[in-house]
């Protein structure tokens, strides 16, 4: 007879993964008191060695994040848990002044499988951005030639719970729509000699992209929108003096942030030893407020291109109906992007490169990445962010039901 077996450690997994991936995110970042804090731009998956392109890739056990209509690609009987984490050693530097920050952290968590024929599911948490910062200033005293000190203080970020949903339209097109849930807490400190303000805003946002791709003998095509979605923020102001006693508090929402509106387009192609592609993706910043009279938030954009090699060739093989990796693959990329942070008027230019490798356990896979980014092109008081960054993805394939035959 056949027994149907349901393995139980994603069951497991899953639950403290979710636990982990909520504790708070980290970054040492200046800019990151701007808007909404540090946008987060990677994906830290599958493809980080390859620049994490993804709009227009499409494996069948690869979650894809960028392009939901990537998972409608999905392989049946297999349930998928991906796992990210990475750590970066920065280097900021400003007039010939220079700082460092070593940070790192659970990244990314996601699950899926496909729910039926031409239908993928995922399930996941990832950071939206991120703030952390410690400044220190020198203030002019109203009605005085002395000055006075200022200490600004960030913390907290922003994260995204996503429900992505891939379909396949016809044998060679698919579409797919990411819903999301957005929350979290910016919170700032400002410690001046007679007062102390305390400011924490909270976030609570539904949001949806959208993302569809075309297919056919190893070259896929694909795009992806994002409409722009205002943002409700609850305020709570508190200001002391300096022993600490409450002068006032109040509670008001504003509405000045937004996500902006977003345009992607990519593809790639997988022969039998080389996949390589390019991603370009285009964000509509301008109108949302710095905060900061000296920076202004603009339109920004990223091209992404990346190659991965298996020197083996035949980078998965078939039990049944089922792809099982089994052999490893070599991934380079680089990236250019325009930031979306203007400082005096003059726009800041920057690049990356990344190095990687792909390699199956059993019926899982690891990734590890190194990358490295730097300033290309930079106004002189814009503080240049240079950038060591090492990254794990592990994807734990679990068959979701076995058969067993008995005599």
């Amino acid at each position: 007879m056949i027994m149907i077996e349901k393995r139980s450690l994603l069951a497991i997994l899953c639950p403290i993964c979710f636990i982990l991936s909520i504790q708070g995110q980290s970054t040492h970042s200046p800019y990151s008191m701007l808007g909404l804090g540090e946008i987060e731009n990677k994906d830290y998956g599958r493809t980080a060695g390859m620049s994490d392109i993804g709009i227009g890739v499409r494996e069948f056990d690869y979650l894809n994040v960028i392009n939901p209509a990537g998972i409608s690609g999905l392989d049946s009987l297999k349930f998928i848990l991906d796992i990210s984490a990475a750590g970066k050693y920065s280097f900021f530097t400003e007039r010939g002044k220079t700082d460092n920050t070593i940070n790192g952290n659970l990244r990314k968590i996601s699950l899926g499988f496909r729910l039926m024929p031409g239908w993928g599911i995922s399930l996941g948490t990832k950071p939206f951005s991120d703030t952390g910062y410690r400044i220190y200033s020198e203030e002019p005293v109203e009605g005085s030639t002395d000055t006075k000190a200022v200490y600004l203080e960030g913390s907290g970020g922003l994260y995204e719970l996503y429900l992505s949903n891939g379909f396949k339209v016809t044998d060679h097109f698919s579409v797919g729509i990411n819903t999301k849930y957005i929350s979290g807490t910016l919170k700032q400190t400002e410690n001046q000699s007679e007062y102390l303000f305390e400011k924490e805003s909270r976030v609570f946002q539904f949001y949806n992209t959208f993302g569809m791709q075309y297919h056919k003998q190893g070259l896929t095509l694909g795009a992806t929108y994002g409409y722009k979605q205002n943002i409700t923020m609850n305020n709570k102001t508190i200001i002391y003096d300096n022993a600490y006693n409450l002068i006032q508090e109040q509670d008001d929402r504003s509405r000045e942030q937004f996500i902006p509106e977003t345009f992607g387009a990519g593809f790639s192609h997988d022969g039998k030893k080389v996949i390589w592609g390019m991603d370009f993706r285009y964000q509509k910043w301008k109108g949302i407020e710095s905060g900061v009279s000296s920076a202004k938030i603009v339109d920004s954009y990223r091209i992404n291109t990346g190659i991965g090699y298996t020197p083996n060739g035949n980078r998965y093989y078939r039990i049944g109906n089922q792809g099982i990796r089994n052999r490893g693959q070599i991934q380079v990329g680089a990236s250019f992007s325009k930031s979306y942070i203007q400082v005096g008027g003059a726009n800041a230019y920057n690049y990356s490169v990344s190095a990687g490798y792909s390699f199956p356990v059993s019926w899982n896979l690891l990734n590890v990445t190194l990358e490295y980014g730097n300033a290309l092109s930079a106004p002189s008081n814009y503080i240049k962010e240079s950038y060591f960054m090492l990254t794990f993805n592990c994807s734990v394939i679990d068959q979701w039901f076995r058969l067993r035959k008995f005599d």
